[in-house]
């Protein structure tokens, strides 16, 4: 079998051949090594560019923390509640920490609860009674219970990155600081009392551990993949689409020849809708297999309608992403289709890994890129938390109408291109080194080429194409311009008709006397 790739089965094949010391063969490759080059120079800028990016969206963020808002919300509204509130706002406040604030507008703590979950990072509530049930415990010795002083409430359904590393840590060092503080405030003034029948009557577990807290996520979204789960899920919907846009790109050509304009959008259209939900889908498998219905403790129950909620959510992502991609894709020569992926994956991927709210004033812009209107819609969905449903399904919306409206023009443009002999299958421009259309240049005059095709027949020329085609080719050759195409016929039908009436011309007709049949006089025997 390897017989076939030895010398002496090969002997005779590179008869006529050149080698690269050729000094003919220089001028190309002077030309594609400069194609080479350039190429290069592009993947070099398009890299720097991508990493800057997203390493800028994380660089220092520590010290944009101070964006990050937290709140003391005062049930009790007796004494404690007052030094609590006195000494959280007492502490140093740092850029790389998150600011503290004191929220007045709260009446109950399923109140409070609800603020957090629908618009703050965390809060410490003082909960109500607290006060009232320490003094009974120090005059009268009453029973207490320390963890019902305090609730830390955090909200990890909003951007679990910036709560872990900032928010959390905030939330329990500020807690735990005030209940050491209290406490020793407190022993402090219990011996300067000195009244031996009131110490006899103090809980001494009140008096040496008066606070204490309990933490409540009122979004969890606690599992291991929370802070990558829709990162990755869109990331990997999203190289997929990639490759089978360029795919569509690429293998096409002949759609753009002889599809009418209405029909080829209608079919993009649709193409790029399915795939959109079927790429999804599996995604959707992918949460509900992770995530399952028995993973409850740490989100919110996973139900049939959470399921389809994920699916659809993101369908729309892909395919806001997947439109934005083929238009760029319709216009990019090949050595500039990584230009439009580049662009695309790398803000999206950042506008859902980096907190926008600790990164620099400029990556406020990705709010309206789709990971991040998308991410939020399946987290609120996972944990119910920060709900912005109005505000991301309306972004989502409008660039997928946008979208949809450009490809159309897309569509219709590069029809033109195609027609007209100026773009060619892979994409490259009439003019480039690498451009090769089998679709003649609309700007040609017929009547040059005619001249020149006779004055090849007359010179010998072994391949005359215009002058050797007979008239079937030419009426395929005529019926090449789809009949509802943008451009008319008129660019390559005129050419044809110029030839067949040289032909007619040329062609002599003579009768055979012998049937007695006529075409010279219209006698067709009798």
């Amino acid at each position: 079998m390897l017989g076939i790739f030895s010398w002496a089965h090969l002997s005779g094949e590179d008869d006529g051949r050149i080698g690269f010391r050729n000094s003919g063969l220089r001028p190309e490759v002077k030309k594609r090594v400069r194609s080479y080059l350039e190429l290069i120079v592009i993947s070099t800028v398009m890299i720097w560019t991508g990493l800057s990016l997203f390493f800028g969206a994380v660089h220092k963020r520590s010290a944009n923390a101070h964006n990050l808002d937290l709140y003391v919300i005062d049930l009790d509204g007796g004494e404690v509640g007052t030094n609590i509130t006195q000494m959280v706002m007492g502490t140093e406040r740092s850029s790389t920490l998150p600011t503290w604030f004191v929220k007045k507008d709260m009446a109950t703590f399923e109140d409070a609860r609800a603020w957090v979950r629908n618009k703050g990072w965390g809060a410490l509530v003082i909960n109500a009674g607290t006060s009232d049930r320490l003094q009974k415990a120090l005059t009268e010795g009453a029973e207490y219970d320390s963890s019902k002083a305090l609730t830390v409430l955090e909200s990890s359904g909003k951007q679990i990155v910036a709560e872990m590393l900032f928010v959390q840590t905030a939330l329990s060092t500020a807690a735990s600081q005030v209940c050491m503080q209290y406490a020793v405030h407190q022993v402090d003034a219990y011996q300067l009392q000195g009244s031996a029948e009131k110490q006899a009557q103090t809980n001494f577990g009140a008096l040496v551990n008066p606070l204490s807290f309990t933490t409540v996520d009122v979004s969890p979204e606690g599992f291991v993949l929370a802070p990558v789960l829709m990162t990755f899920g869109f990331l990997s919907c999203l190289l997929c689409t990639v490759g089978i846009l360029i795919l569509w790109r690429m293998t096409t050509f002949a759609f753009f020849v002889k599809v009418r304009y209405r029909d080829l959008i209608l079919m993009w259209y649709f193409l790029i809708l399915c795939h959109s939900l079927i790429i999804s889908l599996y995604l959707s498998f992918a949460i509900l297999a992770f995530r399952g219905p028995n993973y409850n403790s740490v989100a919110l129950p996973y139900t049939g309608a959470t399921f389809f909620k994920i699916w659809f959510t993101s369908a729309a992502v892909v395919l806001a992403l997947a439109l934005w991609l083929f238009i760029c894709f319709q216009f990019m020569t090949p050595h500039l289709l990584a230009l439009p992926s580049i662009c695309t994956i790398i803000p999206n991927t950042v506008s859902t890994i980096a907190p926008l709210e600790l990164a620099p004033k400029f990556y406020r812009i990705m709010y309206a890129v789709p990971f991040f209107n998308g991410s939020k819609l399946v987290h609120h969905i996972i944990s119910g938390g920060y709900p912005t449903l109005r505000q991301n399904i309306g972004v989502l919306a409008a660039e997928i109408a946008f979208m949809a409206i450009c490809l159309g023009v897309a569509i219709w443009f590069r029809q033109v291109l195609v027609l007209r002999g100026i773009s060619d299958p892979q994409g490259w421009y009439r003019g480039s080194l690498f451009f090769n259309s089998p679709i003649s240049y609309y700007k040609s005059d017929p009547a040059s080429t005619e001249k020149r095709n006779g004055d090849d027949i007359e010179q010998g020329s072994s391949s005359p194409t215009e002058t050797q085609q007979t008239p079937h080719a030419t009426r395929s050759h005529h019926n090449h311009v789809p009949s509802g195409s943008t451009l008319s016929a008129n660019n390559y039908g005129g050419r044809d008709a110029a030839s067949r009436r040289n032909r007619s011309k040329s062609i002599e007709i003579s009768d055979e006397n012998a049937d007695g049949v006529s075409l010279k006089t219209g006698n067709l025997g009798g």
